[in-house]
């Protein structure tokens, strides 16, 4: 019978669901989502380094989330690193994968969050809008995967998780073109993960619905406005919190997850179920 107790290949790590000596590289990683499985990947026992944009956390009312995730992560016994770096400079995502490669002393988990998002009609968007979107959310992501697979490969051992959005298959008409960006990511994924499987390493998609996270502070800042965004979201009828998409990232990052690959994972609410009635019944 075959041995189904798997080890990573570079970490030793067994399949406990753990991440005990994983090096894990997390973009977009001070605030919301990202900050959560990063938080709990250093709980885990990973080394993590956590990239992040100091101006973008100042311009979003965040100054200093980089610094405060990171002390909070080494203060309770995790091994972190911070690297403030704007993935929209030319050569960035590259010059990334290099730092965190000498940093962490190689990557065996990639998680891509960093993403930008312009709420704005499609006609309105501008110049700038769209090649910020077209930028971070995809070239980035493309130099990142192209400079950290190769590495994955040569071990044996890999894994990557993508954070989409519910929006792949539900596209809202506020944001288009990050709704475009998000499909074309997991269609990325997909097909990466035809490419690497032979080679132990694994890509996958976790695609949120709606969460409550600083992106739509000014949402939740009127009470009844927010109850009815939250009322019509999904079958739940309420936003998820950060929180309950890190046992699914967890899964997906962790050595036990070998023979899951090329998969969407929807952490919706239900959301993303097609529902032919739920335009007709009333809000709750």
């Amino acid at each position: 019978m075959q041995d189904m107790h798997v080890v990573g290949h570079v970490t030793g790590q067994t399949a406990d669901g753990s991440l005990e000596g994983a090096r894990v590289l997390v973009t977009g990683g001070s605030r919301g989502i990202a900050a959560a499985i990063a938080l709990r990947a250093a709980a885990s026992g990973a080394h993590v380094a956590i990239n992040h944009c100091s101006e973008a956390d100042r311009l979003a009312g965040h100054s200093g989330a980089g610094e405060g995730l990171i002390g909070t992560m080494n203060e309770s016994g995790g091994r972190a690193v911070s690297i403030d770096m704007n993935l929209l400079g030319t050569g960035a995502g590259r010059a990334l994968v290099r730092k965190a490669e000498r940093e962490l002393g190689g990557i065996d988990c990639l998680v891509l969050s960093a993403s930008i998002q312009v709420e704005r009609p499609f006609v309105e968007q501008t110049h700038d809008d769209l090649d910020r979107q077209l930028l971070l959310n995809l070239r980035a992501n493309i130099a990142i995967l192209q400079a950290a697979l190769p590495g994955m490969a040569a071990n044996r051992y890999g894994r990557v998780l993508s954070i989409g959005s519910v929006q792949e298959l539900a596209p809202s008409v506020r944001m288009p073109v990050y709704t475009m960006t998000k499909a074309a990511m997991r269609a990325l994924i997909e097909g990466l993960a035809l490419e690497y499987a032979p080679h132990g390493v694994t890509l996958n998609t976790l695609s949120p619905g709606l969460i409550a996270t600083d992106r739509n502070e000014r949402h939740r800042a009127d009470a009844a406005g927010w109850e009815a965004i939250q009322s019509r979201a999904n079958p739940m009828g309420r936003a998820g919190v950060p929180e309950e998409l890190v046992p699914g990232a967890i899964l997906l990052l962790s050595p036990e997850s070998a023979f899951i690959t090329g998969a969407t994972l929807y952490a919706t609410g239900g959301a993303h179920i097609q529902d032919s009635d739920r335009a007709a019944r009333p809000a709750t």
